[in-house]
């Protein structure tokens, strides 16, 4: 699966977030990064979308909506007679969003500051996706990456890594991925003291899939005993 990230902002060398992304997707072969350009090449821009099967628009949220640059990608690009009248090339590809906010998430809750959710205010993009045939993902939302931990930051990457390439998101084909992650790294390195290191992480990874395949057929019997009950 190919992956085109677009993204969109105004000074992204200046861009902490932008350039951490960045440095997260590094290595992640299938994964094309893509900065908006001030002077759009639609033709580029169009053979771009058609060569690759999950689009991710990637952005700062600046008020509540994303830069200029990607209203005028989405205006100039995205023609009804390239995207959605004839044979919508498009169709049954995916469409995610990358969002990052400068505030807490617990402002954008049902009766938090800002008085809407992310859903809502990224509503319109659902509908584009919609428009053009494709699948839409759950947004991946950053918010204020500034304060967050070095581990949580970690945690990020892989989270980040895994939205730009994994083909799915159910809980099988997330400790699938890790155990991919694992073998591609054993593969890489020479150091037989890390190999065996990575070994062990991947049985324990196989263990706690297991347990955790276990546990969900033992809560779907309970579920199906109770509604026959």
């Amino acid at each position: 699966m190919k992956t085109l990230v677009i993204v969109s902002h105004p000074e992204i060398e200046n861009s902490m977030v932008q350039n951490f992304l960045k440095a997260s997707c590094t290595g992640l072969e299938e994964v094309t990064w893509h900065v908006l350009p001030a002077i759009l090449d639609v033709a580029f821009e169009q053979a771009q979308l058609k060569m690759h099967d999950r689009i991710i628009l990637q952005f700062p949220l600046y008020w509540y909506a994303a830069p200029a640059s990607l209203k005028n990608w989405l205006d100039t690009v995205l023609t009804g007679d390239f995207a959605f009248n004839g044979s919508q090339p498009l169709a049954g590809k995916e469409f995610g969003l990358v969002v990052s906010t400068g505030i807490a998430a617990k402002h954008f809750q049902a009766g938090g500051s800002e008085q809407a959710t992310m859903s809502e205010i990224l509503r319109p993009y659902e509908l584009v996706a919609r428009k053009l045939g494709m699948t839409y993902l759950t947004p991946f939302v950053i918010h204020q990456l500034g304060y967050w931990s070095e581990t949580a930051k970690q945690l990020l990457v892989v989270d980040y890594q895994r939205y730009l390439s994994q083909q799915n998101f159910t809980l099988t084909d997330k400790v699938a991925w890790f155990q991919a992650q694992l073998a591609q790294r054993q593969a890489a390195t020479e150091d037989e003291a890390q190999q065996q290191q990575l070994v062990l992480i991947g049985e324990q990874l196989a263990e706690q899939s297991e347990l955790l395949t276990d546990l969900n057929w033992q809560v779907q019997m309970i579920r199906q005993e109770e509604g026959e009950g």
